[in-house]
């Protein structure tokens, strides 16, 4: 029998059959925040060897299988992946779960009319991109007034390493106090937060955002979701009675366990 593959002298020649599928991913961020103005992926397709990611407990649990798929999947970015920002890795994510999984998704949600919990099934597909609206400055980031302090702010995007580092100090904290809330929201904010009134001492702001009016935290956090480029999770799901619910896609440990 003839070898097709005589001839290829390269050791990372794979032939054209075994190859994992892929397509192109338009980010919703559209690049620029980064460096190289990256605006779209190349992403494969979950496969087989790929579900072992998603059943290991030890992954899971670790809070490391997004980190680990997108490092697996994302193909031709030219920078670290964990600086993709947050909203881009939940495009990526969906992405994942649409192509490997369908483009259903069952939840169960809150009918306002009836007044109890019914199970939906929310069409992935539908969900849409919502783009980068506002250019940063030139160190990437954005400014707010805070409406009751006045005191002028600037922010930066959250990526997948600040993710990490949120997560991270929050761990600490509740291990050394087992009876300490989590902390993530201040500690989200504290993440973002560059600069108030010109000072720059994360130190320094830190005490500062920690004594800011709930109105002006509010009001800061509802401004940066609204700057924040990503997946609008705001849906509609259909009963099994064909009725239609409005409801917001809760993105958590089943998204990629359908059958859970």
């Amino acid at each position: 029998m003839e070898n097709n593959y005589q001839g290829h002298t390269d050791p990372n020649f794979v032939p054209e059959e075994f190859k994992t599928p892929y397509d192109i991913l338009e980010l919703p961020s559209q690049g620029i925040l980064y460096k190289n103005n990256k605006k779209n992926v190349k992403v494969e397709y979950l496969t087989a060897m790929d579900e072992s990611i998603l059943t290991s407990p030890n992954i899971a649990n670790s809070g490391k299988m997004v980190d680990t798929l997108i490092k697996r999947k994302v193909k031709d970015l030219n920078f670290d992946d964990l600086d993709l920002l947050t909203g881009d890795r939940m495009a990526i994510l969906l992405f994942l779960r649409v192509t490997a999984f369908g483009e259903e998704y069952s939840q169960v949600v809150y009918d306002e009319e009836s007044g109890d919990f019914v199970d939906v099934i929310i069409d992935l597909s539908k969900l849409k991109q919502k783009k980068l609206s506002i250019k940063p400055d030139e160190n990437g980031e954005f400014d707010f007034i805070l409406p009751q302090s006045k005191k002028k702010v600037t922010f930066r995007l959250l990526t997948g390493r600040d993710e990490n580092i949120i997560s991270e100090k929050d761990e600490s904290l509740i291990k050394r106090d087992p009876d300490k809330l989590s902390q993530k929201r201040i500690l989200t904010i504290e993440q973002q937060v560059m600069s108030i009134d010109g000072e720059r001492d994360k130190l320094k702001l830190s005490n500062i955002i920690r004594k800011l009016s709930i109105m002006d935290i509010r009001k800061l956090r509802n401004y940066i979701n609204e700057v924040t480029p990503g997946m609008d999770f705001n849906t509609t799901g259909r009963t099994q009675g064909g009725e239609s619910i409005d409801c917001f896609l809760r993105f958590n440990s089943t998204f990629f366990w359908p059958e859970i």
